[in-house]
């Protein structure tokens, strides 16, 4: 996954197409074969149907974060795009992992579709660094989120464009 996250910074961050030619060239050469199937599967605009739907993930994060959901709500309201929010709100995880592409998406992601929300607090207990289940959902073990919300969200170019 962070050879993934390191191959789609280098398409990111350059506007010369050798350079995003030579480091999917070198990323395809190094992966694995399942990791290099996924890889163009998302780098073609592939995405997985709605594995989680939209509502239960609202409550999970806003339970993970802590926060009442009027709350929630505004921060969505000032960031304009849900993922983004969860990203804001969400701590960041306490450890890493080695796992590759096709590892992460076929045994932690594609097993989260058609999961009732009940089940999903244990699956990101095992899933999610830092997350335990409680009260059914699932909740981090981290310091205060909105301190760390309020710090960020002011950094978002997003949030000042509306």
């Amino acid at each position: 996954m962070k050879d993934f996250a390191a191959l789609y910074h280098a398409l990111d961050a350059s506007t010369a197409s050798r350079a995003k030619q030579a480091a999917l060239q070198a990323y395809l050469r190094a992966a694995a074969p399942q990791d290099a199937a996924w890889a163009v599967y998302f780098l073609a605009g592939g995405k997985p149907r709605q594995l989680v739907p939209t509502k239960v993930l609202r409550a999970l994060a806003r339970e993970v974060a802590g926060l009442p959901e009027w709350l929630f709500d505004e921060s969505y309201e000032a960031v304009g795009d849900l993922a983004e929010t969860i990203a804001l709100l969400l701590p960041a995880p306490g450890d890493t992992h080695d796992l590759g592409l096709a590892d992460w998406v076929e045994q932690h992601l594609l097993p989260l579709r058609g999961m009732a929300p009940e089940a999903l607090a244990p699956r990101c207990a095992r899933s999610g660094p830092g997350w335990r289940p409680a009260s059914g959902w699932c909740t981090s073990s981290s310091s205060p989120v909105p301190s760390a919300w309020a710090s960020r969200a002011c950094k978002s170019p997003r949030r000042w464009r509306r």
